[in-house]
């Protein structure tokens, strides 16, 4: 008999509902902070509204992780209905929701297993391998086969993003490597990707913004090749840009199968309004 495997994400993940309904994904809320006002991501706020309060209200919003205590919460809801559960997580290097995963992990040990995977990545890119393990959960594979299916997507996961300033993620301290474009020239749009679990810099690209959103499918397409592939388009609130872009995709890429997201508010926290991401891996 199929030993019962289920996966648990957080909402960095920036899933798509209906992906986490089909999939049958279990999404921990990290946290949205504006002052002292404290909200669920996904949960009690939403990337409209998020956006929206950004913009009005000239607060900047903070972030946090889940307590290990909402990680149990999970764990032993799971445990009437699966052998084991895997919890793939946001880089350890941008967040802490990791290491509260882990603390979670060991409080629930004696009640089910649960192997907590740091995917080093962010936003759909994570994304990707959890709706990869999923997939080969449901497909009945056993442990070995769903860690099999995360680490194939993090070897030949492509990702281009560009933000439309440094200063949201210098701000945060989520800048990674790419400081070296602080202080870039105007006119001068940074090109992003992520490695090893932090956000390194690809290329200065100098021209407007829908150009710089172009490159990043140029880039795709040099990075993957004529393959098949499923793709992801997130946006953080420029939904006509995106759908624009959307409309470009296929003469870059092969798309066999597209997530379209907006960038949720703990990501967009960091990256700022107008962040633009594009990521393509073989064939989920």
């Amino acid at each position: 008999m199929a030993e019962r495997i289920r996966i648990v994400t957080d909402s960095t993940a920036d899933l798509p509902v209906e992906v986490r309904r089909t999939h049958q994904i279990e999404v921990v809320p990290l946290n949205v902070h504006f002052g002292e006002e404290v909200l669920k991501d996904g949960e009690e706020i939403w990337a409209e509204e998020f956006y929206h309060r950004l913009k009005t209200e000239g607060t900047l919003a903070n972030t946090s992780q889940p307590s290990p205590s909402e990680f149990v919460k999970v764990y032993e809801r799971l445990a009437g209905e699966a052998d084991h559960i895997f919890s793939i997580h946001i880089s350890e290097k941008m967040s802490g929701t990791v290491s509260s995963a882990q603390l979670a992990v060991e409080m629930v040990r004696d009640k089910i297993g649960v192997t907590g995977v740091d995917s080093q990545l962010g936003s759909m890119a994570l994304g990707f391998t959890v709706i990869a393990a999923a997939r080969a959960a449901l497909a009945g594979g056993h442990r070995g086969e769903v860690l099999a299916a995360i680490e194939r997507v993090r070897q030949n996961l492509e990702v281009f993003f560009t933000v439309e300033t440094m200063a949201y993620l210098n701000r945060t301290g989520r800048i990674g490597k790419a400081t070296a474009f602080l202080g870039s020239l105007l006119n001068i749009r940074p090109i992003l990707s992520l490695a090893e679990g932090l956000i390194v810099p690809v290329e200065r690209f100098r021209g407007s913004a829908a150009k710089a959103n172009v490159r990043l499918l140029e880039l795709l397409s040099e990075a993957i090749g004529d393959q098949p592939c499923s793709v992801a388009l997130v946006h953080a609130d420029v939904p006509e840009e995106a759908e624009r872009l959307k409309s470009l995709l296929p003469r870059y890429v092969r798309v066999e199968e597209l997530f379209y997201s907006p960038i949720g508010p703990i990501v967009g926290a960091h990256a700022g309004p107008g962040t633009i991401g594009v990521m393509a891996v073989p064939r989920l």
